[in-house]
This record gives structure tokens, sequence and C-alpha cells, in this order.
């Protein structure tokens, strides 16, 4: 973490969802402007099973994979065939909140978008941007989707 007033990292985490991909549009500028590094992190995880959602075999390899295709998928929307130089890219596995909160710790501004693919579709915040909210390690920049009212 930077001790001046410019950051030197900045993380976007991203799901491939809208919020997040104009996440990662800001986090892209943001990173431009500051002259910072910027770290594009895809949390995934093995779901467990629950009462309202039946037990499904999944193989987790599989879900790493698909993994790597929406980051790659995403990475290809903001960035292009080639990403800028100072960009880098990775997947990790666990909750997305967790992971996020962990890359936190080696930033200086962590941007995530307002709700992802999950939750109820009503909701200004989902779970993990609240989650990031409350516990990350550095300051937090919530992006909404872009609404083009006329």
């Amino acid at each position: 973490m930077s001790t001046g007033g410019e950051a030197r990292r900045i993380v976007a985490g991203i799901d491939g969802s809208v919020e997040s991909l104009e996440a990662l549009r800001w986090a892209a500028r943001e990173a431009e402007l500051r002259g910072a590094d910027l770290l594009v992190v895809l949390a995934w995880q093995v779901p467990v099973g629950s009462p309202y959602v039946p037990a499904v075999p999944l193989d987790a390899q599989t879900l790493e994979d698909g993994a790597k295709q929406a980051l790659e998928h995403a990475l290809g929307e903001v960035f292009g065939a080639k990403l800028p130089d100072g960009v880098s890219a990775e997947i990790r596995q666990g909750p997305a909140s967790a992971v996020l909160i962990e890359a936190g710790k080696q930033a200086d501004l962590l941007i995530v978008g307002s709700r992802g693919h999950g939750g109820f579709v009503g909701a200004l915040l989902g779970s993990v941007s609240t989650a990031i909210l409350h516990h990350a390690p550095c300051p937090v920049l919530v992006v909404r989707e872009r609404h083009n009212d006329a």
C-alpha cells in the first residue's frame, strides 16, 4: 500500500455481471489516471447444497474452467484482445467477499459492482459488496450500472 496520496494498486472484483463490468471499466480509468497497477480478481467456489437446492455433483475443474472463461470474456469486453501494461488478472478459489477482502490487503483501492449475478434483483447492494464495505482493509468504491435516463 502506498503511503502518499496516490493509489499504486487497484483491485477490481468481477463476476461477469453488468455491474462488475462497469466496475472494471471504472477501475481501468482510475488506474490509468493514478498511474496504478490494476489487479482484476474473479472468485469461484464449489457451491454447497442446501435444503432448497438439490445437490448436484459438480466437478471443481469444470467450475474453475468456467471461472477462467468468465474472466477472459470480461477482460475482452473491457480491454479487447490485449491487456494494457500494468493490468493483471487472476481467479481465486473461495467465497467472493473473503477473496476480495484478502486482495484488498495489498491494495490502495478496491472497486466492485453494486450487485452481481446472485441475490435479489431489486436490491441496491448485493451481499458481496455489503460485506466488502464493512470489512475491506482499504477504501472501497461500489459502482452501479449506468442508466441512460433522458
